[in-house]
């Protein structure tokens, strides 16, 4: 049988439509993450490279977009303090939740729930090695994702770095950003 469309009870202007609608784009963009990832997750090193590259080529475009027509970066802080302030809360609707920094280019950024690992629903048995490697490999493969995001969003504001993820305590990742020639 036909599906039937069924206009919205509501104009959109009505209160309340706009954060329907960010709702329903939230929970398609974390649908497509979860699918992608659970699709590249079995294809070993090349899938994860391609989980990389897709992050990557994300990061790139929304700092191509979010930061046309400023200045641009001429420190390292100055860069990783826009992808806590402005960036992270563009892709994860909130700012990341701890930002510390050695001041010789490492920086390590916290989130303490990270949305994409908290939806992700990995089958961790009876608290056995076997459920546990599990549990955790799936969380390592959807940060790659992220990881990927950040090096894009350095490297498209001029900035060469490593990312690597954290995820012992997931939800909560720790990224380490290692930033190559700062000072």
């Amino acid at each position: 049988a036909p599906v039937r469309c069924v206009p919205p009870s509501a104009p959109m202007s009505a209160p309340g439509a706009p954060a329907r609608a960010a709702s329903v784009a939230t929970a398609a963009l974390d649908f497509l993450l979860l699918e992608t990832t659970r699709e590249y997750m079995d294809k070993g090193e090349a899938g994860a490279r391609a989980l990389d590259g897709i992050g990557y080529r994300i990061g790139a475009r929304l700092a191509e977009r979010h930061t046309n027509g400023r200045p641009r970066f001429t420190d390292a802080t100055e860069v990783v303090l826009c992808l806590c302030k402005e960036f992270w809360p563009l892709v994860h609707g909130k700012r990341i939740d701890s930002l510390k920094t050695n001041n010789k280019g490492v920086f390590v950024l916290t989130d303490l729930r990270l949305r994409w690992i908290a939806n992700v629903c990995a089958v961790s048995g009876d608290g056995n090695d076997a459920g546990d490697d599990a549990a955790s490999r799936v969380t390592r493969t959807h940060t790659r994702v992220c990881v990927g995001m950040l090096c894009g969003f350095l490297t498209a504001c001029g900035f060469k770095a490593e990312v690597s993820a954290d995820t012992k305590n997931a939800p909560q990742v720790v990224f380490t950003i290692r930033m190559h020639g700062a000072s």
